[in-house]
């Protein structure tokens, strides 16, 4: 008897589970009307992938778009802290803790904690579909060089909470610093001042001895940067 009554139950809670359509909710989607109405579709939770969220930049690097982020205006500098001859002194830190120092110099930046390294300095933004292609070759060109070279990457689109940042960097496996732009800002006017960058992403220089060798406008093959690299490292 128990076993009849048990079979009933399920039977009578299949029927019920048909009648409302929370069966089809469940496992699969919602059946179509036979009668020509319209049926409101099944609502289904998901997480938007980072590529629907980014905005397409355009190939024309004078377009406006998530990829030109423009200029540093002048009102938008902060009190020089520490100056020398050759300029000033940045202290910043990346979002992973790491200091840096970034001391300008007459014909590129010196990295007091970076001796006897090929830095590549980089200015990205975290919405520019360029420079997310740029990061697994910047990968790519940490673990070739290894001691050899440092990347360090500006993030200078809208502002990231430390959360936001260390995400960002878990998601996309990033193996060097990145700094926030907000505390940036004096570099990047002098960046734009002395090197003419107008705000197009990614930016990017290669830095030897204190000198800038290299300066790209946009995105870059890695062919080409391995290239750069290649024609520095003896």
């Amino acid at each position: 008897m128990k076993k009849i009554t048990l079979v009933k139950i399920s039977l009578l809670s299949s029927i019920l589970l048909l009648n409302s359509g929370c069966f089809f909710g469940i496992f699969g989607e919602s059946p179509k009307p036979s009668n020509g109405q319209k049926v409101m579709p099944t609502s289904k939770l998901s997480t938007p992938s980072f590529e629907s969220l980014t905005p397409e930049c355009s190939d024309n690097l004078n377009a406006e778009s998530a990829c030109n982020k423009g200029k540093i205006k002048p009102t938008e500098l902060k009190p020089k802290l520490t100056t020398t001859v050759g300029g000033e002194v940045h202290k910043l830190k990346s979002f992973q803790g790491q200091d840096i120092t970034i001391v300008e110099h007459k014909n590129g930046y010196i990295f007091p904690e970076l001796k006897n390294k090929i830095v590549i300095l980089e200015m990205f933004g975290k919405n520019c579909s360029h420079c997310i292609k740029e990061i697994p070759i910047m990968n790519s060109l940490k673990r070739k060089y290894r001691n050899k070279l440092e990347i360090i990457a500006i993030q200078v689109d809208a502002k990231m909470s430390s959360m936001e940042a260390k995400a960002f960097i878990r998601r996309y496996h990033i193996h060097y610093p990145i700094i926030s732009g907000d505390t940036a800002t004096n570099l990047q006017y002098n960046i734009q001042n002395t090197y003419g960058w107008t705000g197009i992403l990614p930016f990017i220089m290669i830095i030897k001895d204190g000198l800038t060798e290299f300066t790209h406008r946009g995105q870059v093959s890695s062919q080409e940067l391995h290239s750069n690299l290649q024609s520095l490292i003896k």
